[in-house]
């Protein structure tokens, strides 16, 4: 069975196809974003030429990167199953070449073609497989890190990184970076609590001077001294 990604890009290199189908051909910069986020999700895209970077942001507002896709590679796909929002966005790398197609329309496609829509359901459920191997690594990821165990989790994700699997390859590397952001507020946290230790001490100490001058016997002592200095 030919894949979903080849029997679009059948279909692209078809001039009749082209002709019947509403295709269009959209051109974008280096790093002019696709889509964002929370957009509706209402076409499906074939990477022409150039390159597609999907990605998410972290609460810090660090862009995470899940996948490069290259000529030839879809993306978007999920949306040919609802109309909900976009669960990542995408960019541009470098000048790229799409090609677009409304999920209606498709679906039309679909529906007169098993072939299409056998190799759409072999897709989905290769990204499926895929997704549910992501989710059992990023536990153990997540376990070594709540455990404090970030050099083993550093040499675990430095191995995926190294992978065939670029979606894989680029998770770890998100993963990594999020590690190593985690690592470093914990240092920031441990420095700032020693500090914190230190002001509280020194407040200790004045409490206790404070505690030891402010009475009347060491106010005493004190006259006495001064008058013994002037004596002398």
């Amino acid at each position: 069975m030919r894949d979903f990604a080849a029997l679009i890009c059948g279909l692209l290199a078809d001039e009749e196809a082209l002709h019947n189908l509403p295709f269009d051909r959209q051109e974008f910069e280096d790093g002019e974003t696709i889509f964002e986020r929370g957009d509706p999700g209402e076409d499906l895209y074939v990477v022409e030429s150039g390159q597609v970077r999907i990605f998410t942001v972290d609460e810090g507002g660090r862009e995470l990167t899940l996948n490069t896709l290259g000529p030839g590679e879809v993306f978007g796909e999920l949306a040919l199953l609802d109309s909900r929002p976009r669960s990542a966005s995408a960019a541009a790398v470098g000048p790229t070449v799409l090609r677009r197609i409304d999920r209606s329309h498709l679906l039309s496609l679909i529906q007169s073609s098993p072939e299409l829509a056998a190799s759409l359901y072999d897709l989905l459920a290769q990204r499926t497989r895929h997704m549910t191997d992501y989710i059992e690594r990023l536990g153990h990821w997540a376990r070594l890190v709540a455990e404090g165990r970030y050099d083993e989790a550093m040499r675990s994700l430095q191995a995926e990184g190294q992978v065939s699997d670029r979606a894989l390859a680029a998770v770890a590397d998100a993963v990594r970076t999020m590690v190593q952001a985690v690592r470093e507020r914990e240092e920031r946290l441990r420095r700032e609590v020693a500090q914190l230790r230190i002001e509280i001490d020194e407040v200790k100490r004045r409490k206790s001077v404070a505690e030891i001058t402010d009475t009347e016997y060491f106010r005493d002592l004190a006259r006495r001294a001064r008058e013994l200095r002037k004596r002398m």
